[in-house]
């Protein structure tokens, strides 16, 4: 039976409890509330919705007293009669806080949201801008952004498997651009290896660096019975390559980037990214200082010094032209015209040589295929010591590299030994330029545009296969 309770009955309860006694009191003034006798006594509320029993503990005695009690379980009751709804934890937390009586939760934390492909992506090449060299950044971009990986590109990167891109990489392999899946490879796995760093792991959830077995398939026969990466160009093809430069059916900008590639042998990107700045005149030679950051060799050995070149010849003639040119841009080889509206003029594309020499007739040679010829005929014909040639192509300035003592401490430039090697390629290379035929000029404008067109049109053809497929 219910009885009104009272700040007296509240006390006794109390004592009560202390004494080890145990029972319930109903609260006539308050329907539905009960003091529970104990050791540790309590206000509850009890009641019923549609025949099933309610039971809720609003608190201890030593929370708040009969007062507040009654008010709890009046809002308690009038949510069950009045919206035939039960009194639940939450609702109680929710007016313990309105009456002050306890503090309220600390807001939860919003989820991280973890990147997607394209998030992912997206943050790793603008790291890729911010440190590394603008043609690493096209490449990477250009690769990351294959229609083969659009499958994937909602998807978190945290539950993107080695065994998913390696199935991409497949696929690609399959198609027949073997070389194309090697290079996916290459690029997804320092993208993968950056995701799994500290500063990247929450917003990626890539927590190790599992991609770094990531690899392409083994090349096929076919592949390897091409000769790809093998070829010498003659000394007569790099003659004819030169006299081609020189008759002004090439944009001048190409073709004296050609020229400097040829003559010093030196890698394509370094070639294009050659900066005004770079080229100084001393004791009546000009010597081409390539930066460290413009050098493989230096880039893996972390080496702070600079490549130098002492140039003459047709080549430093060409260069002081360039030098002499009124120009605001640092580049000796300024691009023609910006890749898109609103670009800002860079230096010429390293895939600009590369496109250009494919389209000359009579030229097999790749921009890489200099470097070769002079490695070989160097040796062959002009019976220069292969150490003495690595001087001039920056292969380690011709040592290796757990050569402490020239790594961490020689700053000898070698100018001189350098100066022998390119005067004696230079002439070789001036005396089959002498002996190239070009014919008309008219007739190898013509025979260039014909070599574009088809090649133009294989690409097409190759594009609309794979889509087919």
């Amino acid at each position: 039976m219910a009885k009104r309770l009272s700040e007296a009955s509240v006390k006794k309860a109390l004592a009560d409890g202390l004494a080890g006694q145990r029972y319930d009191v109903s609260d006539a003034g308050a329907p539905g509330l009960v003091l529970r006798v104990g050791r540790a006594p309590a206000w509850a509320f009890r009641s019923t919705l549609n025949g099933t029993p309610i039971r809720l503990r609003l608190g201890g005695l030593d929370l708040f007293g009969l007062t507040v009690a009654r008010d709890l379980a009046s809002a308690a009751m009038l949510l069950v009669r009045e919206e035939r709804i039960a009194p639940t934890e939450s609702w109680l937390t929710d007016q313990l806080v309105s009456r002050r009586l306890i503090a309220s939760a600390p807001p939860k934390p919003a989820p991280v949201a973890r990147w997607t492909f394209s998030q992912a992506r997206d943050a790793y090449l603008a790291e890729v801008q911010r440190t590394r060299r603008e043609a690493t950044w096209r490449d990477r971009k250009s690769m990351l952004s294959l229609r083969e990986l659009k499958p994937i590109e909602d998807t978190p990167v945290a539950k993107i498997t080695r065994r998913d891109l390696a199935g991409i990489v497949a696929g690609i392999h399959r198609s027949g651009r073997e070389r194309h899946a090697e290079h996916l490879a290459e690029c997804l796995r320092p993208m993968w290896k950056w995701l799994s760093q500290d500063a990247q792991q929450l917003r990626s959830g890539v927590l190790g660096p599992d991609m770094s077995l990531l690899r392409a398939p083994e090349r096929s026969t076919k592949e390897e019975e091409t000769g790809q990466g093998t070829y010498v160009p003659p000394v007569a093809e790099l003659g004819r390559l030169l006299a081609i430069a020189g008759s002004g059916v090439l944009e001048p900008v190409i073709a004296d980037a050609i020229a400097l590639l040829v003559y010093t042998a030196q890698r394509r990107r370094t070639v294009v990214a050659a900066r005004r700045a770079d080229f100084i005149e001393e004791d009546g030679t000009l010597v081409w200082r390539i930066p460290p950051a413009h050098r493989k060799t230096a880039r893996r050995l972390g080496s702070r010094k600079s490549h130098d070149l002492p140039l003459s010849g047709q080549v430093a003639d060409m260069v002081r032209r360039r030098l002499k040119a009124e120009t605001e841009s640092p580049w000796l080889f300024q691009q023609v015209r910006p890749r898109r509206v609103g670009d800002d003029v860079s230096h010429v594309n390293a895939d600009s040589l590369s496109h250009a020499l494919a389209y000359l007739p009579g030229i097999v040679a790749s921009p890489h295929d200099v470097r070769r010829g002079l490695t070989t005929h160097g040796q062959d014909v002009l019976g220069i010591p292969l150490g003495d040639l690595k001087l001039v192509l920056d292969h380690s300035e011709g040592h290796t590299s757990d050569d402490v003592t020239e790594g961490s401490y020689s700053k000898a430039r070698r100018l001189q030994q350098k100066q022998v090697i390119l005067d004696a390629w230079r002439g070789l290379l001036d005396r089959a330029t002498a002996e190239s035929e070009l014919g008309d000029l008219e007739t190898l404008r013509g025979a260039m545009r014909a070599i574009r067109l088809e090649k133009e049109a294989a690409t097409r053809a190759k594009k609309a296969a794979r889509k087919v497929a």
